[in-house]
């Protein structure tokens, strides 16, 4: 686990923050010589992640047009950013020629924007998806037989022309439909079934279990790296008991899965995990099963089907949202430890959702997080 010292080591004492705009292959700042005003990363579990920058002083007021130069030509601009471009975008500290080498994104432009206003040089903003936007795109109906959900989620990889990371799962399935969804929905099918999770890292489709419980890689302090972070406790969606049930194909029996808070205690204890505030809140035990008839067909696949909703609720017990200075290390799947803010809500937290910002304002990072299923000061 890295420390606030340990980082200003690793990234020059934040002293440089940089990135790295390519744009089929070329270097937007460095070989077209543009002004990128700012430029934002927003990167989830589950779906495809988004860039956006926006390049300032391209509006050239004589023909009216977006142009850039290229030795003593001035091509037209959106030429350069046609939709469907391949863009690599790196964010970090130091020699560009360092991040570039490991882009935090990779994907395509799908949008432009600008505004025309009285008084004011129009600006253009270039925003798009990673490699994952492919798989949003068509519905496709398609079947595997005798495979786990894992080796059809790696030839779908190899569809859409992507290097997958799959971690196996049980069991093998005698048939896996894809009806009419597009590839993405089909995944996220999958991983909700087997209580996994999904994402695009170095260009790789990652399937797998949530890493929520690993050991922290960071710690941050509230003041020292921590520029702020809004923590929320609610009972709403706590839960005691996860029933699943469902119907084996062939014998027609009913099959069920059970999962309960035991199911996701972890190594640790977290100072108050949701089911256990429910019954402190009444002063007695509480009964607040959920039950869900699904599409289960084995007695393994309804009890990993409950485990991982169970799993879902507790997390959702303790979120929160926080700002820090910019940290590269700061991903989805991975857990933070925050402190400095009093028992309660000084603990490891699972990021699933991380926005790297840098613009005028300086480099800087905003996660949403939920509560692990570890203590992590162990």
């Amino acid at each position: 686990m890295q420390t606030i010292r340990e980082l200003e080591q690793l990234h020059e004492d934040f002293y440089v923050p940089t990135f790295v705009i390519k744009v089929g292959r070329r270097d937007v700042v460095r070989e077209l010589f543009l002004t990128v005003s700012s430029v934002s990363i927003d990167l989830k579990e589950k779906a495809a992640g988004r860039f956006s920058f926006t390049v300032a002083s391209s509006f050239d007021w004589e023909y009216r047009e977006f142009k850039y130069l290229q030795g003593e030509q001035r091509l037209d601009l959106l030429d350069l950013f046609f939709f469907g471009a391949p863009v690599e975008v790196s964010i970090g500290y130091g020699d560009p020629s360092k991040i570039e080498e490991r882009p935090m994104l990779t994907g395509i432009i799908t949008e432009l924007a600008t505004s025309f206003s009285a008084g004011g040089t129009p600006e253009l903003t270039v925003s798009g998806y990673d490699d994952l936007y492919w798989m949003t795109l068509g519905k496709t109906t398609r079947d595997w037989e005798g495979t786990p959900d894992s080796e059809a989620v790696a030839d779908v990889a190899t569809r859409n022309d992507l290097t997958a990371d799959v971690e196996p799962t049980v069991p093998v399935r005698e048939r896996i439909d894809q009806n009419e969804e597009t590839d993405i929905a089909f995944i996220q099918r999958l991983s909700d079934q087997n209580g996994y999770t999904f994402y695009l890292r170095d260009g790789t489709l990652v399937f797998r279990r949530r890493l929520n419980q690993n050991a922290p890689i960071l710690e941050l302090e509230w003041g020292k790296g921590l520029v702020g972070f809004s923590p929320e406790a609610k009972l709403g969606r706590q839960i005691t008991e996860v029933i699943v049930k469902g119907r084996a194909p062939k014998a027609g029996e009913e099959v069920e899965g059970r999962a309960t808070k035991v199911d996701v205690s972890g190594d640790g204890e977290p100072a108050l995990k949701g089911p256990e505030a429910v019954e402190q809140a009444t002063g007695q035990t509480v009964d607040t099963t959920l039950t869900i008839r699904t599409a289960v067909h084995t007695q393994d696949e309804a009890e990993a089907r409950a485990k991982g909703i169970m799993e879902e609720r507790a997390q959702d017990f303790v979120t929160g949202s926080g700002e820090s200075i910019g940290l590269p290390e700061i991903m989805p799947d991975v857990n933070i430890l925050l402190g400095g803010m009093g028992r309660g809500f000084s603990k490891t937290y699972y990021v699933s959702e991380a926005t790297h910002t840098l613009d005028s304002g300086g480099y800087k990072t905003i996660f949403n997080v939920q509560e692990t299923v570890i203590d992590g000061r162990a």
